[in-house]
């Protein structure tokens, strides 16, 4: 991202990046090494990337906020006994997000679609989800792929 990107992603970020609520997705590992608050923030700086350079046109406020939030469902999926989490955390995380931050219709729509196709019925049906659940897909492949842990 260039200097204004940056200050701009910063702007529209910062509310949520500070708020302990959402701290607390630092104790938990998402892929490989990489825990679910580092995943959430690239995958908003992905989103938010995506939409500029793409000319998708999204709301860049929700497409922020949707990236960011994408995955607050706030417990270890390792060891929460969920075998179907991929199912069923698109839903959690978009009531907890909604619940804690507001969200707009358009937001959390786009986290209950993120997991699509495997949510086959959840399809993104916004421009605010689709590059969402893009962001989503190239982030956690590259987190998948290079950021395994030493262990």
């Amino acid at each position: 991202m260039n200097r204004k990107d940056e200050e701009e992603f910063e702007k529209l970020i910062a509310r949520l990046r500070d708020d302990p609520r959402t701290q607390e997705m630092k104790k938990y590992i998402q892929h490989g090494a990489v825990t679910t608050y580092d995943h959430c923030m690239d995958v908003a700086r992905m989103a938010f990337v995506l939409n500029r350079r793409l000319r998708v046109g999204a709301a860049e406020e929700d497409v922020v906020a949707a990236g960011f939030l994408h995955d607050y469902y706030l417990y270890d999926w390792h060891v929460h006994g969920d075998r179907l989490h991929g199912y069923h955390h698109p839903k959690i995380a978009a009531e907890n997000a909604a619940r804690d931050f507001g969200l707009s219709p358009d937001a959390a729509k786009a986290i209950e679609s993120h997991m699509w196709p495997l949510t086959l019925f959840h399809a993104p049906s916004s421009r605010v989800a689709w590059v969402v659940t893009l962001a989503d897909k190239i982030c956690s492949a590259k987190e998948t792929l290079f950021k395994r842990s030493a262990g």
